[in-house]
């Protein structure tokens, strides 16, 4: 007869428990409330990144390969401007943990199956070669300097397209699980980086000798960029959730951002624009050479 008023009172008991635990509990760290789409850092962050492995990686590559004879104070220059974005880039991350103590949490600590530890390694040694390959050139160190130019283009390679396992490594998100997101990732870098370089050309004559290499680069990677868009978004997806998600996309929500903006503005009107000046330019030569 007496155990109800026993349980109640263990239960009045454990309540009070409860209520202290809540009141001297201090969270540490959550999953972010972001919602479903992701935030605009993620968006910056892929935009920085895809300029800072970009901007290096072709005045490097043409004067490794003989293709162009690049002036020492444009490759110093490009390669302060790649410190810059990746700098960008980092800050851009860490906000996006909304811990900072986390970022170095994930490089001391390390979980080498996850890609963001590898993205964070990835982005700190590219960082450390270039700041070195800078001291080097500085001091006049030529030889040394050229023996790590290799590396960093490996290392640009792996900056631009590691986001790509990162991404795949969200299962919850099933659109970026497609197969071509490793291309997405490059395109945005080639894409990202030769543009930079040609607008940035119009400011620094020293660049001029880059640009008819770069024009070409731009055209078909943008062409190229388009057809991954098309092989992306006319194909059918594995799961019902990216199917969606592609027709969100191209009929839905963010149809106008993406015809207009993305297809339209980003590829298709510098595509043609290139493609028009390239050809003004052949028939001016070919008429100066008529005449």
């Amino acid at each position: 007869m007496f155990r109800p008023l026993k349980k109640s009172f263990n239960l009045k008991k454990e309540s009070k428990i409860d209520t202290d635990i809540k009141q001297t509990a201090r969270r540490v760290y959550d999953a972010p409330n972001k919602g479903i789409l992701w935030d605009w850092e993620v968006a910056g962050y892929i935009f920085t990144k895809a300029i800072a492995a970009g901007i290096i990686a072709f005045p490097f590559l043409f004067q490794m390969t003989g293709l162009v004879k690049v002036a020492d104070s444009v490759l110093f220059t490009v390669a302060i401007s790649s410190l810059l974005f990746l700098g960008l880039t980092g800050i851009l991350l860490i906000k996006d943990l909304d811990q900072p103590k986390r970022f170095l949490y994930v490089l001391l600590r390390p979980n080498w199956t996850s890609w963001l530890v590898k993205g964070g390694y990835t982005i700190t040694a590219f960082g450390g070669l270039v700041t070195l390959w800078c001291v080097l050139k500085y001091f006049d160190f030529p030889i040394i300097a050229d023996l790590i130019v290799w590396p960093i283009l490996i290392l640009s390679v792996l900056l631009a397209i590691y986001t790509a396992f990162l991404f795949g490594q969200a299962k919850g998100r099933d659109f970026w699980q497609s197969p071509l997101l490793s291309l997405h990732m490059l395109l945005h870098s080639v894409v990202g980086g030769s543009a930079a370089l040609l607008a940035a050309s119009m400011f620094l004559p020293a660049l001029m000798p880059l640009v008819p290499l770069l024009k070409e680069i731009l055209i078909w990677s943008l062409l190229i960029q388009l057809l991954s868009f098309a092989a992306e978004f006319l194909s059918s997806h594995p799961t019902e959730d990216a199917n969606k998600a592609a027709h969100m996309i191209t009929h839905g929500t963010f149809r106008t951002a993406f015809w207009g903006g993305v297809v339209l503005l980003g590829n298709a009107i510098p595509l043609l624009l290139l493609i028009g000046k390239l050809r003004i330019a052949g028939c001016s030569r070919g008429l100066s050479f008529w005449y």
